[in-house]
Order: C-alpha cells, then sequence, then structure tokens
C-alpha cells in the first residue's frame, strides 16, 4: 500500500513541476536560513562550555564610583594582590590565576623575529583550573619559574616545525628570554579569551621592576576557582572586606570606592559595558532576536507550504472524492496528504544540507567565526530528523485535514470552493507572511540608514587619504623627528604628524588642574599629545584662538582644548588658561577646538584636551595625489632605513575608524540577507495563492470579458485583495518595528531618526514585489481567451 501511495506521490509531482519546484524552493531556503541561525547562537552560547568546571570558575571584575570611562564605570581589570588575597582569606577559593595582555610584540626565536598580536602573562595555575591538552611538557612544570614559558601547538610549529619543544628559548621583545616548560594544544576558537604564548607573570612583573602588592594598580585579569556550590553572591558580599584589610588606604588615590563582583565564566562572553575587557564580546539580545528571525522564517517556509498546498487543493478535489466513494476513509486521506508534505520536507532537508556544506565556509568567513558542523554526528541528525518531523507537521496538517473533508459528491462535481473558513485561514496566514517581511525591511531600512550616518557624518576629522603607521620599535622611537623629517620628503606625502592617540579613539583620561583651580573642583579631561601638525593633517576646526605654532618657543608646552572642556571646566575665556600638564611643567591654552567624535558615536561628545608634545604611538601620513602604492612603497623603504626590530605595518584610517562599527555592518548585511531570504520564501506562498485566486476565478474571469470588461479592470479585480491584506500586514508590523528599531538607535548618543519616508519607501518595496509576484498570474487569467476560461470543466 505504502509502495503504490509513493509511486502516485512522485508521479503527481513530477507532473506538478512548478509546485514542487517552489515547495522545495521555499522550504529548502527556510530550513538553510534557520540551520545557520541556530549553528551560529548555538557556538556563542557554547563559549567556554568546555571546561569541566566551568561552573566553579568565576571572573573578578569592578566598577569605581565616580570614575567613569566611556560611559560606564566598570572595568574588566582589577589590581594584582585582590585574587591571592581571596584564597588566603576565604576557604571557598581553592585557586586562582591572573592575566595580563600585551599586543603587538616581538618575539625572537634564534635569528627569526616574529610579530605576535597577543601574548598573555599568567600564574601557572591557570593550566591547572582550566581545560587545557598539554602536548608536550609536565603538567607539574608547565609555565612555571620565572622564566617559564608556553605555546600553542600551532605557535610551535610556526616557531620551531615541531610539537616536543620543552627546553628551547624565546625572548619576548627581544629582550627578556623565556624557556619553553610546556606544549598546549590550540584552544577552541569559542573562549572569551585564547592563549598562544603564554609568559610567567610574576617573571615579567619582577623583569619590568613592576610591583605586585599594588592595590591601585588595575591591570591584570583576574579569576578564581571556587569550591563546588560555593554561593558566589555571598562571597562576592564579603569582597570589600579584602581591601579594608590588606590595602594601605581603601580608597584609591582618586578618591574612588571600588566594588569588586563575581561573574561566571560562562557570562563573561556576554558583558557588555565594562571597560578593557580582554576580547570583544557577543550581545546575547540580539543573538535572541536571531533566533527569533530563524523561527520565522521557518514558520514563513511552512505557511509558504500551505498555501501553495491549498492552492493546489482545486485540482485534488476530484481524487478526493473518487477515493472516498471506494471506501477512503477521512484518517486515510489524511496520512496520504501528510506523506506528501513528509516527502517534499525531507526532500528539502537533504538539500539543505547539501547548501550548507557548500555555504558553511563562507558564513563562517563572513561572520569571523570557525563555525563547523560535523555531518557525521548524532548530535546534528536527531535533531535535524526533529525539525523534519516538526515541518512536516506545521507545513502539512491543515491542507491535509482540508482535503480530507471534502464531500465525496461535491468533491466529483469540481466543486472549488474550500471547506468553510479556509480562505480566511490563507489570508491571516498571508498578513503573518508580510507582517514579518515588512518588519524584516523597517529593521534593515534602519540599520543601513544608521550606517549611512555614520559613515557619511561630519565626525569633525578628515578620514581619507591617511595613513596610519604604528611606532613600537624602541629604535624609531628614539628618533622619531628625523623619521619624521624623512616621510616629509616623499613625493606624495602631504602632512606627517606623531600622537599617542588617533582623533577617533582618544583613550587616556584623567582629573586635570589648573591655574585657579578651587578645591571642590573636579573635572576629568580625555587627553592626547601631539604634535605641531596632528591639526592640520586631521583638519580639525579651530573656533577659537590658533593651532600650535613651531615658531613661539612657549608653544612647547601648549594646549588645545575643545568646546565640551570648555564647558565643563567652566571658562568664559578659556585662551591664556594654564594647565598643569603629565610631566609636572605648566602649558597654555593657545585654542579651542570645535568638538569631535572622538570615541564610537554610541557616547557624547567629551571633554578633551591635547598636549603639544611628540607622541610616541602612531604616526599619521597624510598622502594626496594618485601614485598611492608607490607612496606606501616609499614610505615602507624610509621604515625599513630605520633598521628596525618590528616589521612595517600600517592601516588606513578611514578603514580604523570603520572597524569600531564592524558589529552593526555585519548586523546590517546578515538583516538584509534574512530579509530577502523571508521576502523570496513570502512571495513563493502569494503566488500559490494568486494561482488559487485565479483558479477559483477563471469562469467569472470569463463572464466578465463576454460582458466587455477591460483587461485593466479584470487586473484591478484579481489583485484588490491581495493589495487589502498587503496594507494589513504592514500597518501591523510598522509600530512593531518602529518601537525596536527606535529601542535601537537609543543605543546611539547620535543616530538617524525613523521618519514617513523610511516607513513609505518599505511600503513600497513591498508593493513592488508583492504586486509582480501577483501581477504574473492575474494578468495571464486577464489575457485569456473567455471562450477557453468557460470551456474549462
Amino acid at each position: 500500500m505504502l509502495q503504490n501511495n509513493l509511486r502516485t506521490l512522485l508521479r503527481s509531482l513530477i507532473k506538478s513541476k512548478t509546485y514542487t519546484l517552489l515547495n522545495l524552493l521555499g522550504l529548502s531556503s527556510g530550513l538553510v536560513v534557520f540551520i545557520l541561525i541556530m549553528v551560529y547562537t548555538q557556538y556563542e552560547f557554547s563559549y567556554d562550555q568546555y571546561h569541566s568546571r566551568v561552573n566553579d570558575i568565576y571572573r573578578v571584575y569592578k566598577s569605581d564610583k565616580g570614575n567613569f570611562y566611556k560611559g560606564t564605570n566598570k572595568y574588566a581589570v582589577v589590581p594584582t594582590p585582590l585574587v591571592p588575597a581571596m584564597k588566603d582569606d576565604f576557604s571557598e577559593v581553592e585557586d586562582f590565576f591572573r592575566i595580563e595582555t600585551y599586543g603587538n610584540a616581538v618575539v625572537r626565536v634564534g635569528t627569526e623575529v616574529f610579530l605576535e598580536p597577543s601574548i598573555h602573562a599568567v600564574d601557572p595555575s591557570i593550566f591547572e583550573i582550566l581545560d587545557l591538552e598539554l602536548l608536550a611538557g609536565s603538567p607539574s612544570e608547565i609555565g612555571k619559574g620565572n622564566n617559564g614559558a608556553a605555546l600553542s601547538e600551532s605557535l610551535a610549529m610556526k616557531y620551531f616545525g615541531k610539537i616536543d619543544v620543552v627546553g628551547e628559548v624565546i625572548k619576548y621583545k627581544d629582550q627578556y628570554p623565556f624557556q619553553v616548560t610546556g606544549v598546549f594544544k590550540d584552544m577552541p576558537k569559542n573562549s572569551h579569551f585564547v592563549l598562544d604564548l603564554t609568559i610567567n607573570l610574576e617573571g615579567i612583573l619582577g623583569a619590568t621592576e613592576r610591583r605586585m602588592d599594588n592595590w591601585n594598580n588595575s591591570n591584570f585579569y583576574a579569576y578564581v576557582l571556587l569550591a563546588p556550590g560555593t554561593d558566589a553572591g555571598k562571597l562576592q558580599g564579603r569582597l570589600p572586606e579584602l581591601r579594608a584589610k590588606y590595602a594601605n588606604d581603601p580608597i584609591n588615590e582618586e578618591g574612588q570606592e571600588s566594588t569588586y563582583y563575581l561573574q561566571n565564566l560562562s557570562d563573561v562572553h556576554f558583558t557588555s559595558e565594562v571597560n578593557f575587557d580582554i576580547a570583544p564580546n557577543a550581545d546575547a539580545q540580539s543573538l535572541y532576536i536571531y533566533i527569533g528571525i530563524a523561527f520565522m522564517i521557518l514558520l514563513i517556509a511552512a505557511i509558504n507550504y500551505v498555501n501553495l498546498a491549498t492552492a493546489r487543493s482545486v485540482n485534488k478535489t476530484k481524487e478526493v472524492g473518487i477515493r472516498k466513494v471506494i471506501g477512503a476513509h477521512k484518517w486515510s486521506l489524511i496520512k496520504q496528504f501528510l506523506l506528501e508534505s513528509s516527502v517534499l520536507v525531507f526532500t528539502a532537508l537533504a538539500i539543505a544540507v547539501l547548501v550548507l556544506i557548500m555555504v558553511l565556509p563562507a558564513f563562517s568567513s563572513f561572520i569571523d567565526k570557525e563555525i563547523t558542523i560535523n555531518f557525521s554526528s548524532l548530535d546534528f541528525w536527531i535533531p535535524l530528523l526533529g525539525l523534519g518531523v516538526l515541518m512536516t507537521l506545521l507545513s502539512g496538517i491543515y491542507p491535509a485535514t482540508m482535503l480530507a473533508k471534502f464531500k465525496p459528491i461535491t468533491a466529483l462535481k469540481g466543486s472549488r470552493t474550500g471547506p468553510k473558513g479556509s480562505a480566511l485561514f490563507r489570508n491571516i496566514l498571508v498578513v503573518f507572511q508580510f507582517t514579518v517581511s515588512c518588519a524584516l525591511i523597517l529593521g534593515a531600512s534602519v540599520l543601513t540608514k544608521q550606517l549611512n550616518f555614520i559613515q557619511n557624518m561630519d565626525t569633525g576629522y578628515v578620514r581619507d587619504q591617511v595613513l596610519v603607521v604604528g611606532v613600537r620599535d624602541r629604535g624609531i622611537r628614539g628618533q622619531l623627528d628625523v623619521f619624521k623629517n624623512e616621510l616629509r620628503k616623499i613625493s606624495g606625502v602631504k602632512y606627517v604628524s606623531s600622537s599617542n592617540s588617533l582623533p577617533n579613539n582618544i583613550s587616556s583620561n584623567s582629573t586635570v588642574n589648573w591655574v585657579g583651580k578651587k578645591e571642590d573642583e573636579r573635572v576629568v579631561l580625555y587627553t592626547n599629545t601631539a604634535d605641531y601638525d596632528f591639526v592640520d593633517l586631521y583638519d580639525l576646526e579651530i573656533v577659537e584662538g590658533r593651532n600650535f605654532d613651531p615658531t613661539i618657543t612657549s608653544d612647547e608646552t601648549a594646549v588645545l582644548i575643545n568646546e565640551s572642556a570648555v564647558k565643563a571646566l567652566g571658562w568664559e575665556n578659556p585662551i591664556g588658561m594654564q594647565m598643569m600638564r603629565w610631566w609636572g611643567d605648566t602649558g597654555r591654552v593657545v585654542g579651542v577646538l570645535k568638538d569631535f567624535h572622538a570615541h564610537s558615536v554610541h557616547l557624547e561628545i567629551e571633554p578633551i584636551q591635547i598636549y603639544q608634545k611628540s607622541g610616541q604611538f602612531n604616526v599619521s601620513i597624510r598622502i594626496e595625489g594618485d601614485q598611492v602604492e608607490e607612496t606606501i612603497a616609499a614610505i615602507e623603504s624610509t621604515y625599513q632605513s630605520f633598521e628596525p626590530l618590528y616589521p612595517f605595518d600600517y592601516n588606513f584610517f578611514d578603514d580604523i575608524f570603520d572597524r569600531a562599527y564592524l558589529s552593526e555592518i555585519k548586523a546590517a548585511e546578515l538583516a538584509n540577507w534574512f530579509t530577502g531570504l523571508a521576502i523570496l520564501i513570502a512571495c513563493l506562498g502569494l503566488y500559490g495563492l494568486a494561482s488559487h485566486k485565479v483558479q477559483h476565478r477563471i469562469k467569472e474571469v470569463g463572464v466578465r470579458k463576454v460582458l466587455g470588461a477591460s483587461i485593466s479592470r479584470i487586473l484591478i479585480l484579481l489583485t484588490k485583495d491581495f493589495g487589502l491584506l498587503l496594507i494589513v500586514s504592514f500597518l501591523i508590523a510598522a509600530p512593531i518595528a518602529y518601537f525596536v528599531m527606535n529601542n535601537w538607535l537609543d543605543g546611539f548618543a547620535y543616530h538617524t531618526s525613523i521618519n514617513l519616508i523610511t516607513f513609505l519607501l518599505a511600503l513600497i518595496v513591498m508593493m513592488l514585489v508583492a504586486g509582480s509576484t501577483v501581477g504574473y498570474q492575474t494578468y495571464k487569467a486577464a489575457v485569456k481567451n473567455p471562450v477557453d476560461a468557460l470551456r474549462e470543466e
């Protein structure tokens, strides 16, 4: 019986090629998107879960009362002696480890020099607390000793071409020798920090003459291992005791009170609004939104099948009548039609898996995550088969039940009228589809509009044609002025300037002092050091006073401030005011800069001061002309002539600026793809409904044409209902999208607006897409010979 049903079913599907292809396209597209989103979100939620004692490992972070930096007073770094004191005083703390990170440092291995993007100074206990698989060396020795180091498998191969490198010596910064005591397997990328090269923390601090007992030096990431069953909340409440007991002064030098917090390791990856975190984190709320979108798209795909199946049901009424006459029961008919649904769903599922194999590498590259699927694992196939069963029921139960309800006599007469309420149900499904599609269009429109706003806004400085060279080499720093003068001689170089910070990320801030300051006055300014050409190179606007002038001797200690600093300081006449600089000297304010965006547009513009002093970390080079590659080659040649230890490394400033908004850029691109697929799937359903509508009214169209109705009137007759459904969908989607996206925009201090044009454009897009989908079917019916229409059946 099953074999006969399958044979009949396959013949039917092959005969109805358009119906079959549309269904497979809609279902497979929805399944691909759903699986990709779920795999991605599962990957994000799996961060650090591979550690056997993940539930007992906690990160310690702090907040400083009154010490706000980039909009928050929470900091991921804590004092060096904090966690050792926790272990000494609290029996609940079994062990601890601390990490200090060093970015873009050189490592000498024999005669070769390598530039490493990240080096971690750690306590050796990290190898006992975390689940790191040891490939070479002894578990009791790895990382230990003041000159102990450990390498990842990849780094050992990179440096030495083999794994067993215990005893080999590497030189950090070409100054500090460390002996390799162990090699560990590469850490999974779903870790909130990934170790490649570790050096002993106490060893490097001792070598660089830094204290380990300073409660006011918060440069370290700290983690504790708690005894199983420990109430972390209660332990957190006891942390204030430690500073009061061990620090010379419970209040640090700025008069700020520190509060310490415990955070489970599995939650660290989703931390927001904490400064100086060890790595970029994910936004849990965004992940839940993605999951919601995944289920919506899956539901749209199921609805698409329902609409196509109900449209096709008109052609199956006689089949239903004959089956019932010869004794078929309702449930046997339902099983027959569910069989059709399952064949289509599982075929679509197979297509989706094949597509996944092809697109997963590109998707992983796009989101910059190493996402893989183990296609040989039951953990993948069992949920996938469950998803297939769920989709079969979601998409097949209504059409199967509807067809099974046809009465034999009515069915054999070829009635084109479905069961009572079926038309209303189909319309509700279409409204749902296009409500989701409209909401996604509006969301994607606002995302794109905000990105365009950021990229085209007047940030207050030039972003194009500026090359930034990081200065890490001590040799070049020692003769920085000579280096800059040599760069100025290159054809195509317009300005050269050195600074500690770039204008889009002035990161240092501190309480400032000035001549005439009252005791109760406290003002925090963000501070940059830059030379005479910084303002001209970045085209910063001076609204009062003047720029630094190298011909004026007193300008060697001059200061520029921005408009926000003038307001924060409460000065009516800022020019000539004397500021106390970092180095203990006094500088005179010579100019006021127009406010510019020194931080993300998520934040309000902060008060800023710029000291005239040649910065040490960045050399900015503004180039002109068309010979960009030749100019860069000349810059590199000049750099190499100083025989630097560090390799030549540069970035364009506009790329540096864009990277600050990488998460928003990725979100907008993903939203556009999801929206496009949702619209495609919804249109397939609309195509099916249009087919159903046209077939249902084919005789009416013929009669109207015989009575003289024009093609345009026929088109309006057949499409007006769809237009009404689209408008209803839009009216439902618009307030939802406005509420969600307005809340998202509130996360930016400077943002675009959601206006009527945004909504009208979204409506026009939907009407054009839906109109072209429905128009094809209705136009065919409108131009059809009325004689042929009246002859049908």
